[in-house]
């Protein structure tokens, strides 16, 4: 496989668009980073952890040297996510920044009917998920109708 996919649960993934956003760096040494919430800060842009994707080549030197993160970063006080991303960079592996392809309320936005985003975070009801999967799919939910009052 061209890419390893990581998503949290309650984020809505659509692989179609991923792999749109993908297909241009095939065979690249590299990780996406997908959020600029703070442009200018030592720490954005970044990966936010709701869609982690990584290249093939990526994934086998972070499996050849992630002790050296282990070993050789102050990573205990990191999220996953934070630590990935410091990580890799420690590592020689190259960013594709790519604020579009994750549309996630922790960083600027989830709009379930931009059609070029390629995942929406954070769902954490059923029902929420399920309303931004149909509304990302072009299939907004029905609006709700008032109730018809009941003639005698």
């Amino acid at each position: 496989y061209d890419w390893t996919v990581k998503v949290d649960p309650d984020a809505v993934l659509l692989p179609w668009r991923l792999r749109d956003h993908m297909r241009p760096h095939v065979g690249e040494h590299v990780y996406v980073v997908n959020c600029n919430k703070v442009p200018g800060s030592p720490n954005f842009p970044m990966m936010f952890g709701a869609l982690e994707v990584f290249s093939q080549s990526a994934m086998k030197t972070y499996a050849q040297g992630s002790w050296k993160c282990g070993t050789e970063l102050p990573w205990k006080l990191w999220g996953e996510d934070y630590f990935m991303t410091h990580c890799l960079d420690y590592l020689g592996v190259g960013r594709i920044s790519d604020f579009g392809v994750l549309g996630d309320n922790m960083c600027v936005g989830a709009h379930c009917e931009d059609q070029s985003v390629a995942s929406f975070h954070p769902f954490k009801t059923e029902a929420d998920w399920h309303a931004c999967w149909d509304t990302a799919n072009g299939h907004p939910p029905p609006t709700a109708q008032p109730p018809q009052p009941a003639w005698r």
